[in-house]
């Protein structure tokens, strides 16, 4: 069963997900530990790695060619052609992202100059008519009032926006969920929807930001950050000069998380929190020894400035001191650190939906990329593309030579990881929103990081697949 969504998710997760809407549309249950036809044994990453041989600890790019990719993705065009040699364009994708404020091409936020007021009024008419005009559904399940929509509304403050926007530099101190409103109160598509449509994405700890406009409350924030505009809370900005955050968010030395997160501690006895680093995330790194890593921690104070102070990681934590080397094994590997994970629409839930998976997966590695699926899925040299309607067999012939792990496959609305062909099935990993349903009906919901073949209903199948990506030189 798929159900396009209305109202705000039009054009942006239409077909994403086989949804449950209520109890009267069939039985839903959960879905084994391994889905048919995977076995036990897939879901070790030796097992993967095991397959491609001796070639999986090769370093496939080095850190110049990643950082060359990362350049290359600063204006990579929109066109491109498709197998059979026929233009091929994803613009219109692009179009729709932007809607949402979700932007294809990086921006250094420091570096953002003042811009006219009529530019941010335009993306927040955008946000105002959305509010007035989509159909959500609050955490009682009870639809949205007018009196809601009109708080919401007086919320975004558009009267204050003056002629010319002067950014504010900031860095972000704790991992944050970047909001399309500046609400924490969730806009479900659906009275027994559980997708937020409010949430768009994360917002990794320590990086920075330029914050263009606060919420008439000055609870929110709204602003730039690499890949997208959106509101977060104000509490999780620090503001200072751009040479002092980039000393943070820009480290020579630094500790990268690579599982779902890492502790971090304000006492080398590891007894006090004071933050936790994120897949992805990173800290400047001022002495690693048998004690543990000692790093610098930044945070906001009571006037909302910038300070930092020093923190302490656990010499057993499971973290790469700069980014990891670029092999086929560590990617699978840290995929598999995320194994059995929930789903996370949109990021939500401080989990990763299939595109937050992807994304935080290759910044371990240094490979910087949007969030959008497409986005991602055009972040190279090497892409497959052709039309949804291309024959299964033409698209297993691509993918038939495609290597796993550094492979990508899916379409505007999903992306999974190419793990490799066994006994005739090929299988992908991915943070799998969708369900699938047997042979009564019942719908079986899988909600979490999981290993699928290509032929199950849902986003791994082949049959919806229009791109084959895979990152290499």
């Amino acid at each position: 069963m798929r159900i396009a969504l209305p109202g705000l998710a039009a054009g942006l997760a239409a077909g994403i997900l086989a949804v449950f809407v209520s109890a009267q549309e069939g039985k839903v249950v959960a879905a084994p530990d391994v889905v048919p036809p995977a076995t036990e044994a897939m879901q070790n990453p030796g097992f993967w790695i095991k397959r491609i041989g001796s070639g999986a600890e090769k370093v496939v790019m080095t850190p110049a060619q990643i950082q060359e990719l990362n350049r290359k993705n600063r204006t990579r065009p929109l066109e491109t052609k498709d197998i059979s040699g026929n233009p091929y364009s994803f613009a219109q994708v692009n179009r729709n992202r932007e809607f949402y404020d979700l932007q294809f091409y990086p921006q250094d936020p420091l570096a953002l100059r003042p811009l006219p007021g009529d530019s941010l009024r335009t993306g927040l008419a955008r946000c105002r008519e959305n509010i007035l005009k989509g159909k959500f559904w609050d955490r009682r399940r009870l639809p949205y009032t007018d009196a809601m929509r009109r708080e919401l509304v007086a919320m975004l403050a558009e009267d204050r926006v003056p002629e010319t926007v002067r950014p504010r530099y900031g860095i972000v101190v704790a991992h944050t969920v970047n909001r399309f409103a500046p609400t924490d109160m969730p806009a479900f598509w659906a009275q027994y929807a559980w997708q937020d449509m409010f949430a768009i994405g994360m917002l990794d700890a320590f990086t920075p930001v330029a914050v263009l406009h606060a919420s008439a409350d000055g609870a929110w924030y709204y602003v730039r950050s690499e890949y997208t505009y959106a509101w977060i809370p104000a509490v999780n900005v620090a503001f200072g000069e751009p040479s002092r955050i980039r000393t943070v968010s820009e480290p020579k030395d630094f500790v990268i998380s690579l599982p779902h997160k890492v502790s971090v501690f304000a006492d080398r006895e590891f007894r006090t929190l004071v933050t936790e680093m994120y897949q992805g995330a990173r800290l400047p790194l001022l002495e690693k020894s048998a004690a543990g890593y000692r790093v610098l921690v930044p945070y906001r104070r009571f006037d909302g400035s910038l300070d930092t102070g020093e923190g302490w990681i656990q010499p057993d934590a499971d973290v790469s001191v700069g980014y990891q080397p670029y092999t086929q094994a560590n990617v699978i590997r840290t995929m598999f650190r995320l194994l059995n994970r929930p789903y996370g629409w949109h990021d939500s839930c401080n989990e990763r939906d299939c595109c937050g998976i992807v994304r935080t997966v290759l910044r371990t590695f240094g490979i910087i990329t949007p969030r959008g699926t497409t986005h991602e899925l055009h972040c190279s040299d090497h892409v497959h593309a052709f039309p949804k309607d291309t024959p299964k067999d033409v698209k297993y012939k691509y993918l038939s030579t495609c290597e796993p792990g550094i492979t990508m496959c899916g379409f505007s609305g999903h992306i999974v990881m190419y793990l490799g062909e066994v006994n005739g099935n090929h299988f992908v990993i991915h943070s799998n929103g969708y369900s699938y349903h047997d042979k009564d009906g019942t719908e079986i919901r899988i909600g979490r990081v999981g290993i699928c073949d290509t032929e199950i209903e849902g986003g791994s199948y082949i049959g919806d697949y229009t791109e084959l990506t895979t990152f290499k030189p």
